[in-house]
């Protein structure tokens, strides 16, 4: 009888123990990949500069509409001081003027490498051509997924993945990004003295969005 018992226990510390590992599994978040966005989707966001990025408050609305770049179709942001075009994964390839002439082009397209989850971590390769001058720039970059959490802003409470990535030309950012949002919720863009156009910080929260019904 003390033989069953024991076993019995065993039976019921195993059971336990595979049910605190399976909820313990249950509660780790995981993006698989980038969310698909509705054409039409405005979001509105505050943004804060200082130093190099500029002086002062701005406010402005982006729409999301598609884009043909180099014959593939591709996701736009457009706002009243620029485009930026990004592919379906969510990867920016290019930053465009108001006139939707080219700025900036990324390769290979810049952005997260999914599937995203707590503790992953990247280091990439990229170059940005900037199309005034034609000029080539190589920069690594390396990211790391630090928290799952909540965050507040005008447009509400989200739960975001925290990514805090840094590259090679200085800059600094930490980005809280909602899963489903498609659009980092908050983020914090930091120049070091090291970064060719000097310090600075430009800092952006999301006041509200509509996605079309």
């Amino acid at each position: 009888m003390k033989i069953i018992r024991s076993v019995k226990l065993y039976l019921v510390i195993a059971a336990l123990a595979l049910a605190l590992l399976s909820g313990g599994c249950a509660m780790t978040p995981k993006a698989e990949r980038y969310p698909a966005l509705q054409v039409g989707t405005t979001y509105t966001i505050a943004r804060n500069d200082t130093g190099s990025f500029g002086s002062g408050p701005t406010q402005m609305t982006l729409k999301v509409a598609e884009r043909m770049w180099e014959g593939k179709r591709m996701i736009a942001f457009v706002a009243p001081n620029g485009v930026t075009v990004s592919t379906p994964e969510g990867c920016w390839v290019a930053i465009l003027a108001p006139d939707e002439k080219p700025i900036m082009i990324f390769d290979p397209p810049i952005g997260w490498e999914y599937p995203l989850e707590v503790g992953k971590t990247w280091t990439k390769s990229y170059r940005v051509t900037i199309a005034a001058t034609k000029q080539t720039i190589p920069f690594d970059s390396t990211s790391k997924v630090e928290a799952y959490e909540e965050v507040t802003v005008p447009a509400g409470t989200f739960k975001t993945f925290k990514i805090v990535s840094s590259d090679t030309t200085g800059s600094e950012t930490v980005s809280w990004s909602d899963p489903e949002m498609g659009m980092w919720i908050k983020r914090i863009e930091t120049r070091t003295a090291k970064h060719p156009a000097g310090p600075g910080k430009r800092e952006i929260q999301l006041i509200s969005y509509t996605i079309p019904k």
